[in-house]
């Protein structure tokens, strides 16, 4: 167990260090395209500035300098502005907004770069004076910002359609997790052990209390026809949520007896959505995973919390007959609130207590 386990550790060591030296490979390769890239420029810009191919080495060579210089000092924008984007750029929520602030970024930064390399390599290494060096080089200026303008259009073009790109993957990605999850909750509804309850507890009533028996029935229809209604919404009402889960509770009360417990603390000033169907399914795997009984009273409360969050707490009475749990429902809910909201579900599970927290979702006005 101990060598797997060596073996294991030195085998993920190894996937690490493959990983960092493939990125510095990368980062290697891109330095010396950058750097060609500035040479080759330069070289084109002499050639078009002098109109003539026949200059000295001496003069090749001081041309390679300065364009490598500056070159290589506007390419590294990128890795700038990569900081700026992180923290003030949102292409998809504020592409206008955005558009501003990178422009005026690498504006600024650009014009910076560009003075401070044509100031270094012509007043302080050439002796030009500033004056002359802005009314006989003005063509440099020029091409420096045409080249500018092209490397931007192309390092914009390329972040927004990768924000794009993984707004799309997943976008596409919370759609099957969608449909997993109303197929999980549509198929605990509708299996066999949950209508042969259902029914179960409907032939008592009717020998025993056929009001109820009537009241039964007029819920467990009203539930199945707003699962119905609901499995294509992706985000209800708060309080419709609630009416939802008080239909559930009713139809599992009476199953239970006084051995159920649901209290729901929800203010009718809380506003906001949830996802469809998530507090029942929260419910639904209390009541699934624990001991209902006389000796042992499943406690669930449902309550708002500073109006960001809607808790689910139960009592923990686990029972080893309550069958095989992949997780597939809470882990779905995990990631479709984490896209629509930002925030994670929150699961505190203690020796006594499961909770589960949802974000509330809201919407703009």
């Amino acid at each position: 167990m101990l060598l797997k386990l060596y073996f294991s550790k030195k085998a993920s060591k190894q996937k690490v260090l493959n990983i960092k030296m493939k990125k510095f490979k990368k980062n290697i390769k891109d330095v010396i395209i950058a750097a060609l890239l500035s040479i080759a420029i330069g070289l084109i810009f002499m050639w078009i500035s002098t109109s003539c191919f026949n200059h000295s080495f001496a003069h090749y060579l001081w041309n390679a300098g300065y364009s490598l210089s500056i070159g290589m000092a506007l390419f590294a924008n990128a890795i700038v502005f990569s900081f700026v984007e992180k923290h003030f750029i949102s292409w998809i929520d504020h592409p206008v907004k955005s558009i501003i602030i990178a422009i005026a970024f690498h504006l600024a930064y650009s014009t910076l770069v560009i003075f401070f390399f044509n100031w270094l390599w012509f007043v302080v290494l050439s002796h030009y004076t500033f004056v002359s060096l802005l009314k006989e080089e003005w063509l440099i200026f020029v091409g420096l910002y045409l080249v500018l303008i092209i490397i931007t259009a192309i390092h914009y073009a390329g972040s927004f359609f990768k924000v794009w790109r993984e707004e799309a993957i997943q976008a596409e990605k919370l759609k099957k997790e969608t449909i997993a999850l109303q197929y999980q909750v549509m198929q605990n509804q509708v299996n066999p052990h949950f209508l042969f309850n259902s029914l179960n507890v409907l032939g008592t009533l009717i020998d025993i209390d056929t009001q109820k028996a009537k009241a039964f029935t007029l819920k467990l229809a009203t539930f199945y026809r707003s699962l119905l209604q609901l499995k294509d919404y992706e985000i209800i009402d708060i309080h419709k949520e609630i009416e939802l889960v008080e239909r559930y509770v009713f139809l599992q009360k009476i199953r239970f007896e006084g051995n159920l417990n649901v209290s729901i603390d929800i203010n009718e000033s809380i506003k906001g959505e949830l996802i469809p169907l998530s507090l029942q399914m929260l419910i639904e795997n209390a009541v699934k995973h624990n001991e209902i009984s006389k000796e042992k009273c499943l406690n669930i409360v449902i309550r708002a919390q500073n109006s960001t969050y809607i808790s689910v707490e139960n009592n923990i009475n686990p029972k080893f007959d309550s069958g095989h749990s992949n997780n597939i429902g809470l882990k779905n809910l995990t990631e479709r609130y984490r896209y629509l909201t930002g925030n994670d579900v929150i699961v505190e599970h203690t020796h006594n207590i499961f909770k589960v927290s949802l974000p509330i979702i809201i919407t703009e006005p």
